[in-house]
């Protein structure tokens, strides 16, 4: 099961937002700031990481770049209330929060595909 670090220091919206994707097939893991989800992802095999731009301490640019240097292949998905903002080289993508879902689960099922089509049994998906 692929899964999905999700970082907000407001925890009421990370835990909400966990669930609806754990309600989408995926394994969520939620972290409240960023030294938090650093030390969750050094415990865990993350497949990858969705993060608030604004947090105390340490923003999602920030992460994302402390992320990348720890696994360079690891997608990095930034949310924001706060207008455009440019994530640089080491975010694949910039989200509003106001219209956070179903876009955040486009772009999760882009780079991890679509966890209902993995749980299929391969004897009863359509011939191509």
């Amino acid at each position: 099961m692929k899964v999905i670090l999700f970082v907000d220091d407001h925890e009421v919206l990370a835990r909400l937002s966990c669930e609806i994707l754990e309600m989408q097939g995926y394994k969520a893991v939620s972290a409240y700031s960023a030294a938090d989800a650093l030390a969750k992802f050094e415990q865990q095999n993350i497949d990858v990481v969705v993060t608030d731009f604004r947090m105390e301490g340490m923003n999602g640019v920030e992460l994302a770049d402390r992320i990348r240097e720890k696994s360079p292949h690891t997608p990095v998905i930034i949310v924001t209330g706060y207008g455009p903002i440019d994530g640089g080289k080491n975010v694949e993508t910039v989200l509003q929060k106001d219209n956070l879902f179903p876009e955040l689960l486009e772009k999760i099922k882009l780079f991890l595909g679509d966890p209902a089509q993995s749980r299929t049994p391969a004897n009863l998906r359509p011939m191509p």
